[in-house]
């Protein structure tokens, strides 16, 4: 077929023959000619190239364009409500981003066994983006708060770059918390005059910052709650945080619910003998918050109304300090993970907790302080790090509910353990006699069905060295990509004889058997930012792939967030650096 026979072809049969091209032939094809370039420009190529390419591979993709996400359901796309340049610009992004998690392993020719494939090179970020809140004020925490996107008055839509909100927690004599708008270009025509651009600062006079969360989903009112002790208050506020990275305030709320008139004089003790809490997870009108024993309260910040979750004492009358690391809004199901025990509790029914404005003329909760214990728990032991994320199935029904990932990392710096260390990462799978059951409220029942089927079982391990860590979050993307920071080899300080430090390690799915395949190179006593890849749609094997992705001499990285559908990381240090670095 000549080039002419194809550029006669009507348009409706060319955009037909697009589908079949990948992004980057897309790209090359539309340097041809005139005709190609301007049928590369219809939105309806692009729809095809999203879906081909990144929806039916389950790609990370930008979750600022998930749209009819019901509670605990699977986020659905309407990508036909973006503009066709925002579309190309997103789905190019994703592509590379992909290719680059799913690049192969250089092939080692100087090893005797040619079929064995050597350590992957190092995850180089394409940008880095660093600044300094507070000189020697060290960052307590980091978070990505949204992207914004943005068209300048010197550029036109097709040309509109991003901006994206990122928050940052200092810790001096008080806290101070600062929101940054920090510009983004997609193609790498950074302007380094475009620096971040400090938009909100809030540090109460004495006030001492004990946690916060943000709400991922941006429909809510309240963007984030912080809890602050100041002059023996403890309080939680929730504030909206504007496109324009305004602070503003919405109401506080106490630590621990308020008396409430239809309580007991029992209920009403016990709610006094409650330590304060912190916000743990914040979904829509929900919050989570916690404290470091046993108890954690699902409060709707706009009603009042309330429901306790408390697991056993561990001894009669005595309750052991247990740090919380992570709530999650599970499948008709809250799980709580701490530092030393996991407890899944069932969904629970609010109970008023204090005088509402609203009017609850039908208000069918009966009175009486709700308290849940655990359907079910376990133990991984002593953990330094948690990060738990729900997956779904493949089902076209997309509110089918999957499994909870689970990677853990146990504790770290004990100096009487070997130098071996692992992330071990867990499932819990659904109960398949209790999907589709009805939830509470709607039938009567005299047992509680477990969602989730425990324990929870291991399903990869990746190697690593123990030491000890100033930043010991874990982050881990649905997509099966996670981010940790891996601690320098203690034979470098002198603690160990040997000096020896596996860079990579691969892990089959456990069965009983573990893979022998590692590559040891000199060690170092510098701290490392490390990427895994666990089998998944960006790793088709069925072992963990490790990347490093940068050493820190310094040794002082404190907090880390990151965003697996952009490929960004943020990372703050005790010298009060922030720093976001992209892949």
């Amino acid at each position: 077929m000549t080039a002419a026979m194809l550029l006669d072809f009507p348009e409706d049969i060319l955009i037909y023959l697009y589908t079949f091209l990948d992004v980057p032939n897309i790209l090359c094809l539309r340097q041809t000619c005139k005709r190609f370039n301007e049928i590369s420009n219809l939105t309806i190529v692009w729809i095809h190239a999203w879906e081909n390419h990144i929806f039916r591979k389950g790609y990370p993709f930008p979750p600022k364009f998930e749209a009819e996400r019901t509670e605990r359901s699977r986020p659905r796309w309407r990508i036909q409500n973006m503009s066709r340049a925002e579309l190309e610009q997103r789905t190019r992004h994703a592509y590379r981003l992909a290719r680059k998690w799913l690049y192969e392993y250089p092939i080692q020719t100087n090893l005797p066994d040619s079929t064995f494939k050597g350590p992957l090179l190092p995850l180089l970020p394409h940008r880095d983006i660093n600044w300094v809140v507070t000189p020697s004020i060290s960052i307590t925490a980091v978070r990505f708060v949204r992207s914004v996107r943005r068209c300048p008055s010197n550029l036109d839509t097709e040309t509109a770059d991003e901006s994206i909100l990122v928050l940052s927690v200092s810790k001096g004599i008080w806290s101070v918390l600062t929101i940054w708008d920090v510009p983004i270009f997609l193609y790498g025509n950074d302007n380094t005059q475009h620096r971040p651009r400090k938009c909100a600062e809030w540090s109460p006079k004495g006030g001492l910052f004990t946690g916060l969360c943000l709400n991922r989903d941006h429909s809510s009112e309240a963007d984030l709650a912080v809890s602050v002790v100041c002059e023996g208050r403890h309080e939680i506020g929730l504030f909206n945080i504007s496109d324009a990275g305004e602070l503003l305030s919405i109401c506080t709320i106490p630590s621990v619910p308020t008396r409430a008139s239809t309580l007991t004089e029992e209920d009403s003790l016990f709610l006094q003998a409650m330590q304060p809490m912190k916000p743990m997870t914040l979904s829509g009108q929900l919050l989570a918050m916690s404290d470091d024993t046993a108890s954690t309260v699902i409060y709707n910040w706009k009603t009042g109304a309330f429901a306790v979750l408390e697991h056993e004492e561990d001894e009669v009358g005595v309750w052991k300090h247990d740090h919380v690391i992570q709530v999650v809004f599970a499948y008709r199901s809250v799980l709580v993970v701490r530092a030393k025990s996991v407890h899944l509790f069932p969904e629970p029914e609010l109970c008023l907790a204090s005088p509402s404005p609203v009017d609850f003329t039908d208000f069918s909760t009966p009175p009486g302080l709700a308290i849940y214990s655990p359907i079910a728990n376990h133990t991984f032991g002593w953990v330094d790090g948690v990060s738990v994320v729900p997956t779904y199935s493949d089902s076209p029904v997309y509110s089918q509910p999957g499994t909870l990932r689970i990677l853990v990392r146990l504790q770290s710096d004990n100096p009487w353990m070997a130098n071996e260390h692992s992330l071990d990462l867990y499932e819990l799978s659904l109960n398949p006699n209790a999907v589709g059951t009805p939830a509470h409220g709607h039938e009567q029942s005299t047992a509680i069905e477990c969602p989730y089927l425990f324990p929870p079982i291991c399903t990869s391990r990746v190697s690593s060295t123990r030491g000890p860590l100033r930043c010991t979050d874990l982050a881990l993307g649905q997509c099966g990509t996670a981010i940790w920071v891996k601690p320098g080899d203690r034979a470098s300080h002198g603690l160990l004889m040997s000096d020896v430090y596996d860079n990579y390690t691969s892990v089959a799915r456990l069965n009983g058997l573990e893979s022998d395949v590692s590559v040891s190179i000199e060690g170092s006593a510098t701290e490392s930012l490390v990427a895994g890849i666990f089998p998944g749609p960006l790793n088709p094997e069925e072992k963990v792939r490790t990347r490093k992705i940068c050493n820190n001499v310094s040794n002082n990285w404190t907090a880390l967030d990151y965003d697996e559908a952009m490929g960004r990381l943020v990372l703050g240090d005790a010298t009060g650096c922030v720093r976001i670095l992209e892949l």
